[in-house]
């Protein structure tokens, strides 16, 4: 199995501030008595669930007066009193708007009212400002050991739940909710297993380990709560020491774990669930972080590998951090942990929705997934292209596995096993994207998963026909679509000169450089797709617009694919790129060296995500340290290491003096520290220590003139009469009259002028 903003909330506070007597709380007469109320969960407009955690400040004297009316009648939660404020769970929240005042139960008429704000409450079920909710939508509670969602509706709309006992048909559930369940689990040392409260705290299995609390060593016992919230499935784990829980083992913090991946939405996920949930970094990490204390939430909404939508992800884990408060308490703050599409949604959650992370640590990060699929889009077109080549003239230099790195940019290798070959020799683009780009842009590839999910829940024949399994649709609220479906995309290599930078150094002839650009065409449109045969065609050849007679100077030129200005404009407004613009919490980005293994998690996207800051906002910039380890052992050792070094950030309030660029070798020595170990990449100064240790690759962008940024979809375009007369071919490339004929007629409309805005 597998940045719109909400109506901000009404406040409509009276008077002024007030001189509180000891004999009571009567002010003078211009001079009412003053309290503030506010939600402390979540934004006023964004509440769900029908509950928020409040609060009431008010000078000590007032708070024993303090009557609180909800849609004009008396309520009266349990408030805990701290000092100058009390907070507590208001309940009974209708949906849409929702008046809460706080009034002077002994005051005069004129003065009754001390202060009011608007609430407005939302499903559990979502959405908060996302639009209509996808279907179908495969729900997998069931998958994590948490039985199957509820029934809500009898008119056949989403997942059909059965009877356990006769198989009958009960219904369908088309929010996929699941009653709030609590489980316990223990540390054994290396893993978790159930735990059992009512005898486990007397008789204590014999691997139970412990961990340390306040000085003392205590069972190592997990509490666990899972439920579902916007239709995903949540957990939240923290130290259950003893039988009674009292939270005395939290220290008050909390991580927030976002997990990676690329998927393309309609499905729920499974939930982190601590005896069949976990794997990986998983199971290093999170006994680590819990031990000390920290809450650990999750949800499957914040999972890339479920879905890639980033406005539903933020969605998600505002609803998710709300919940959490009002079942613990505010947390003293909230760090975001997690690698991959985990790490991208670091960094677009603090671009777009300042305050739900305090700061993060992302682990094999990218600025954000949609401006990679440009140059990952063109991994496939040269993947091709070389192939043709190959087997056209087994001579041909691009026989040579590690020379395509000329023009992809990327790491090569002459001896690490070909994925689709299984014989020595291979790239990034092959070992490390061959799957991403097809299963993100082509609307006919389906994970044959989703069929077996759909069969094994006895989704009727056909439910998922019509689902166009793209990125790009996965967010049609957000794209809108055409009148087939089909949402328009941002793939664009119209302009682009490939091998551009290995022309102007010499290392590739003229006619090379004019037969791959002549040759490598670009993707068909949505429409045209057919269904990839992965064995038969690895590079999705069959979806590529390729000219059959390129290599002749007298033939047609494959043409190349423009991308939709509209879908790029959106993919900007709707916060899926990362500019740069707007960073305001410490994050240490955090990552293995994996080049030699041509991993697709490749050193370069730290210095993308710098490179924007730095040209957006340079006291943002100051905010990012990128920290790079020689090996996955050492990279985990150091995400406890990070971990602690934000924590400190964010209790001092100021950078500790280990948060500063560093990298360490492959058994955890450190190799430099210090804010000039990376020189060399982003300015002109000598290499730095680091930049020595790990050098950076590229990308077949970057190779055709684009900055390391790696934030352009459309380039500007220039005429190619400029392109010849401004050096860009560089002064031993010289073309004869044939060949600037062929350059004609391969860039009529003219080449890309990286030095220009273009489409970004």
């Amino acid at each position: 199995m597998m940045q719109a903003i909400g109506r901000q909330g009404a406040r409509f506070v009276l008077g002024s501030a007030i001189a509180i007597g000891t004999a009571g709380c009567a002010a003078a007469p211009d001079q009412p008595p003053r309290a503030r109320l506010s939600v402390l969960s979540s934004a006023p407009e964004l509440v769900s669930g029908g509950d928020a955690r409040i609060e009431v400040a008010a000078a000590p004297a007032l708070l024993e007066h303090v009557t609180l009316w909800l849609n004009g009648k008396p309520v009266a939660p349990a408030m805990a009193r701290h000092g100058e404020r009390m907070e507590g769970v208001l309940t009974g929240l209708v949906d849409g708007e929702n008046r809460l005042e706080a009034r002077h139960s002994h005051g005069s008429r004129d003065h009754d009212l001390l202060d009011a704000i608007t609430l407005t409450n939302h499903s559990i079920s979502g959405p908060l400002f996302t639009g209509p909710q996808q279907q179908p939508f495969i729900c997998r509670s069931q998958e994590s050991g948490l039985g199957q969602p509820r029934v809500d509706n009898h008119d056949g709309v989403g997942h059909p739940v059965f009877d356990p006992a006769s198989g009958q048909l009960l219904g369908h559930s088309r929010n996929c909710n699941i009653p709030r369940r609590i489980g316990h689990f223990y540390f054994n040392g290396s893993g978790f297993k159930p735990f059992e409260p009512a005898t486990g705290y007397a008789s204590p299995p014999a691997d139970l380990a412990s961990t340390t609390v306040n000085g003392a060593a205590v069972p190592f016992v997990v509490r666990v709560e899972a439920g579902s919230i916007n239709r995903f499935l949540y957990t939240i784990a923290m130290l259950a020491p003893s039988a009674v829980f009292d939270q005395s083992a939290w220290n008050r913090k909390l991580v927030y774990w976002l997990r990676g991946g690329v998927g393309i939405g309609h499905q729920q996920g499974t939930a982190m669930w601590f005896n069949n949930g976990l794997s990986g970094s998983e199971l290093q990490l999170l006994p680590r972080i819990l031990a000390q204390g920290y809450a650990v939430v999750s949800s499957s909404g914040n999972e890339a590998g479920v879905h890639y939508n980033m406005r539903l992800a933020e969605e998600t884990a505002l609803m998710t951090k709300e919940h959490f408060i009002k079942a613990y308490g505010k947390p003293d703050y909230t760090i975001g942990l997690g690698g991959s599409g985990g790490a991208v949604q670091q960094y677009l959650f603090a671009q777009n929705r300042p305050g739900l992370l305090d700061g993060g640590v992302p682990i094999q990060s990218y600025p954000d997934m949609l401006t990679q699929t440009t140059p990952i889009s063109d991994c496939p077109l040269l993947g091709q292209y070389f192939r043709d080549a190959v087997a056209l003239d087994p001579a041909s230099p691009w026989a040579t596995w590690s020379r395509q790195r000329l023009i992809e940019g990327m790491n090569a290798s002459d001896t690490v096993r070909n994925a689709i070959l299984g014989t020595p020799g291979t790239t990034e683009c092959i070992n490390g994207w061959r799957m991403a780009l097809p299963t993100v842009l082509n609307p006919q590839y389906k994970d044959p998963r989703y069929e077996q999910a759909a069969a094994f829940y006895h989704y009727p024949p056909g439910a998922l026909a019509n689902v166009k399994w793209t990125h790009w649709n996965d967010l049609a609220n957000i794209y809108g679509t055409d009148s087939q479906g089909f949402a328009p995309n941002t793939i664009d290599n119209v302009g682009v000169q490939y091998g551009l930078t290995a022309l102007a150094q010499g290392r590739i002839d003229a006619d090379e450089f004019l037969r791959i650009n002549a040759c490598v065409g670009g993707w068909k449109e949505q429409a045209d797709f057919v269904a990839w045969e992965q064995a038969a065609d690895p590079f999705d050849a069959a979806n590529m617009q390729r000219g059959t007679a390129c290599r002749d100077p007298a033939g047609t030129p494959a043409r190349r694919r423009a991308g939709d200005v509209a879908a790029i404009g959106k993919a900007f407004a709707s916060g899926h790129v990362f500019t740069g613009r707007r960073l305001d919490i410490p994050l240490i980005d955090l990552r293995p060296y994996l080049e030699a293994e041509l991993n697709m998690h490749n050193a370069r996207q730290a210095f993308s995500a710098r490179a924007r800051l730095l040209e957006a906002n340079r006291a943002a910039a100051s905010k990012q340290v990128i920290w790079v380890a020689g090996s996955n052992n050492s990279a985990l050792a150091m995400a406890m290491d990070a971990l602690a070094v934000i924590d400190r950030y964010l209790a001092d309030g100021a950078a500790p003096a280990a948060f500063v660029d560093q990298c360490i070798d492959a058994g955890g020595a450190a190799i430099a520290t210090g804010p000039a170990v990376w020189d060399g990449i982003l300015n002109q100064n000598p290499p730095g220590a680091c930049s020595k240790a790990y050098p950076i690759f590229s990308s077949p962008r970057m190779v055709a003139g684009e900055s390391i940024k790696g934030d352009i979809f459309k380039c500007a375009l220039k005429p190619l009469a400029t392109a010849l007369a401004d050096g860009s071919y560089g002064a031993g490339a010289p073309f004869t009259a044939g060949q600037r004929a062929w350059l004609q007629k391969i860039f009529p409309d003219g080449v890309c002028d990286y030095a220009a805005a273009g489409l970004r």
